[in-house]
């Protein structure tokens, strides 16, 4: 019998006399067993055990070893009623281990056609794979019979070999009979997600390794679903692995009709795009069903692209609650088609790699994301998902070249929805702290403040409770945590009527009694309800520039009119996590900042989210660009983590990974992480950073620094200017705003590069700026650097979370989609009269 080493070509951990796979002997009733030791001492395709990563060395020793009379008692003897699939090289059975786990068996024919080679060549490949997108491995059987021959003059013992490999169980089958037309079948977001999945699975066997792999037969029949419709590429007998990507003629290793390209039939030719040109038509058969590949030769591609555009856009007017909604959807279709089109031309050097057509997907991704954020509905994120991850980077250096910065934009967004009571959500444990100096504000401003904070407890449900912190004199007065039931807001809001200004600096003082009574909560309220400050104040407390503050709970500051410090208020938003906002004379303003908090406030969909990144071999990380959020990057440079605590739904957090990349690294980046919701803890799916190396010039859409990652560093670069002005008391009347913003834009790539809507976002803000510091120096003779409304906007982009800034023009760069969506109805940019 053939020892797994044979199988395999390498030992446990890769090093000779160790612990290897074991493999099963039986006896037939009529003959003996024997070891064989003619197996041929193939070795891997990855090259020598040396060269045998960890995890392949890992999953040796988890892959289950089971005996041919294993696989007949799980499989009740291969019976036709535990089959489910059959294939060129052998026939598949549904089986269930001892624990309940099912699985599938697939048993080779036992013909002179399939011999030692193909087993060994899918064996080898799945020992190397892992991957989400890749059906796994669980177990094998190889086994030597020895069955006599009864022979005119003695009786031979022939060998007959049993060969079977064990997978994961895929509930839903292949793709092949989820193929429908467009009008019928699979929604788009299904078939979207398969899309991608497949994308995601052939770039990890294209790109994951120094030695790429490629399938060879791809399609729909040996693509898998599981329960929630999630793709895995299947049967890699056919695959093989390459030293390199170059273009080779190879033995006829045989294939499917209809998926083989035409350098393939005509000469023998392998390389990538064989498997690029067998997705192109995978992906046709997807978007518009089993005659998709069949129709888009019979007619020019933009006829098709018109008539796969006309199908869909008739189907997603159902389901796409905005117009944004559906034009965003419908262009994530067609940008699917366009690539199938490209991923099936006749010339191969016309079709596009698979990094290419990742990184076009992930474009239509945040296109419908924007849509999303903006819109009434979240139909649209899959059933559990609260939060996404979205990678961004450019998708090309040139082979012989390093970068010393290389940017990655990491974003991550949290589940939209309109009504609190749609997504189960924390409780909410507010202290509202009042520091109000009557000396600096009139009883009718006080009374529109009071009013305000009774409309914020008319929005709070039963689980939430409310606790308020206000001085007499230099006598507290406080309301201990409430639930705010019908009875507990009553109760709130006489405390607020009852509310007073004072004539004393308590600005310390009242903080300090609002964080005691978050401290006083016992440890399950604190796990299970958000607690933070509502400060509101004109004060200056300029002590409190002097005091260390507690880091425990968010302050989220609102100062009131002119009067008040913005430099403290900052301060203090910025030492607890929180966010400084400012009230002007105007009283609507009052009541949209206290709005804007509680929308925010009582829809947090992740308490706690931890992005992790694990740098490539041969790749570091330089740094990490998060704002106000912790980042820590390892002492070694391979790994980072970035923390953020209490997203709101319909938020969205960019950040800038810097790389430092060494030449020919392809492979950069897996970035992965968890977060944890109101009632559980989930993973977030890793995801794999890949570019090309061309080896010589090409195109400068592959080099160019990607549109939205020069966005972000264009937001950073203006942010990061203010806060020096600020900080170094650079005098900012006339015209430096603006200077500073041409200094940004002109001179960089970023600035030519970024999205229109993102530099005319700024743009304005810019001016915007401008003309609060005339209007502030027109009234004010010190801190002139400390304009209110600079002060918002530093902490607003800090965060990456919406502040109230009076009643100023705002860009909507951070808004809140659940603010704007009770005022939005379906078809708001107009009515969609489209075919």
């Amino acid at each position: 019998m053939a020892s797994p080493a044979d199988l395999h070509g390498v030992t446990a951990a890769g090093s000779p006399n160790k612990q290897t796979l074991k493999t099963s002997t039986s006896s037939s009733s009529s003959g003996s067993s024997s070891s064989s030791g003619s197996g041929s001492n193939s070795s891997s395709s990855s090259g020598s055990g040396s060269n045998r990563d960890i995890t392949t060395s890992c999953k040796i020793q988890k892959t289950r070893s089971l005996s041919m009379r294993e696989l007949q008692e799980i499989t009740d003897n291969f019976c036709k009623e535990r089959a489910i699939g059959e294939g060129a090289y052998g026939k598949v059975y549904k089986g269930a281990l001892g624990n309940g786990k099912e699985i599938a068996v697939k048993l080779l024919h036992n013909r002179p056609d399939i011999d030692d080679g193909q087993f060994r060549r899918e064996f080898d490949n799945l020992m190397r794979l892992e991957h989400q997108n890749i059906v796994q491995l669980v177990g094998y059987c190889y086994e030597t019979q020895h069955k006599p021959i009864i022979g005119t003059e003695e009786t031979i013992f022939a060998e007959e070999i049993t060969k079977a490999l064990c997978f994961e169980y895929m509930q839903k089958g292949s793709l092949q009979k989820h193929l429908y037309e467009e009008s019928d079948g699979l929604d788009w977001e299904t078939r979207y997600k398969i899309i991608k999945g497949t994308c995601e699975g052939l770039q990890y066997l294209h790109e994951g390794f120094k030695k790429p792999i490629y399938h060879l037969d791809l399609k729909p029949d040996n693509i898998l679903l599981d329960e929630n419709m999630f793709p895995k590429l299947a049967d890699f007998g056919l695959s093989r692995l390459f030293r390199e990507h170059k273009t080779m003629v190879i033995e006829s290793v045989s294939g499917t009709i209809g998926y083989m390209p035409p350098e393939y039939i005509h000469e023998n030719a392998i390389s990538n795009k064989f498997d690029i040109f067998s997705l192109g038509v995978a992906i046709t058969k997807v978007i518009a069903g089993p005659s998709g590949h069949t129709r888009s030769a019979e007619m020019s591609h933009q006829e098709f692209l018109d008539q796969v555009q006309t199908n869909w856009r008739r189907r997603l007017r159902s389901t796409c609650s905005s117009h944004k909604q559906l034009k965003a959807h419908c262009h994530q279709v067609n940008i699917c088609t366009e690539i199938a089109l490209s991923c099936m031309e006749y010339d191969r050097h016309k079709r596009p790699d698979i990094i290419d057509i990742i990184h076009r997907l992930n474009d239509t991704e945040a296109t419908i994301d924007r849509a999303l954020s903006w819109s009434v509905s979240s139909q649209s994120w899959m059933q559990g998902d609260m939060v996404k991850l979205h990678t961004f980077t450019s998708k090309a250096i040139l082979c012989g070249k390093t970068c010393n910065k290389f940017p990655v934009l990491v974003r991550i967004t949290a589940a939209p929805w309109r009504h609190t009571e749609e997504m189960p959500r924390a409780g909410v444990d507010i202290v509202v702290v009042v520091d109000i100096n009557m000396g600096r504000v009139s009883h009718w401003k006080l009374k529109t403040i009071k009013q305000a904070l009774m409309t914020v407890i008319d929005k709070f449900g039963p689980n939430d409770r409310f606790s308020i912190v206000w001085f007499k004199g230099s006598v507290p007065h406080t309301m201990k945590l409430t639930f705010t039931s019908n009875k507990g807001k009553e109760i709130a809001k006489v405390m607020i009527n009852e509310l007073d200004g004072t004539h004393d600096n308590n600005t310390i003082a009242a903080l300090r009694e609002g964080f005691e009574i978050l401290r006083g909560r016992g440890a399950e309220e604190a796990y299970n309800h958000v607690g933070c400050i509502l400060f509101v104040s004109n004060g200056d407390g300029m002590a409190a520039l002097k005091t260390e503050i507690s880091s425990e709970f968010p302050v989220h500051a609102i100062g009131v009119q002119k009067h008040h410090d913005p430099e403290v208020m900052k301060y203090i938003a910025d030492k607890t996590c929180g966010t400084y906002s400012f009230l002007d004379e105007d009283d609507s303003c009052i009541h949209e900042a206290f709005k804007l908090f509680t929308t925010g406030i009582t829809s947090v969909a992740a308490r706690f989210i931890q992005i992790t990144l694990a740098a490539h071999e041969g790749i570091t990380i330089s740094s990490i660009e998060s704002g106000g959020y912790k980042n820590l990057v390892g002492s070694d440079k391979q790994t980072g983590v970035i923390d953020i605590d209490n997203m709101y739904a319909g938020e969205q957090k960019n950040f800038i990974v810097y790389l430092s990349v060494g030449e020919g690294n392809k492979k950069l980046l897996t970035i992965g992480g968890q977060y944890r919701s109101f009632d559980a803890s989930k993973r977030l799916a890793d995801k794999d950073v890949f570019i090309l190396r061309p080896l010589s010039e090409c195109s400068p859409d592959k080099l160019g620094i990607h549109h939205e990652v020069a966005a972000e560093r264009m937001r950073i670069w203006l942010m990061k200017g203010f806060s020096v002005m600020v900080e170094m008391q650079h005098p900012m009347c006339g015209e430096g705003p603006r200077e500073l913003w041409n200094s940004i834009r002109h001179p960089s790539s970023e600035g030519h590069c970024a999205t229109k809507e993102t530099m005319v976002n700024l743009s304005n803000d810019v001016t915007e700026i401008e003309r609060n510091i005339r209007d502030y120096l027109n009234n004010h003779e010190r801190w002139y650097t400390k304009v209110p409304y600079l002060m918002s906007w530093l902490s607003c982009h800090k965060w990456q979370r919406a502040t109230t800034k009076g009643s100023c023009y705002d860009s909507g760069a951070f808004t809140l989609s659940q603010l704007s969506a009770s005022e939005q109805h379906v078809g708001e940019d107009g009515e969609d009269n489209d075919d």
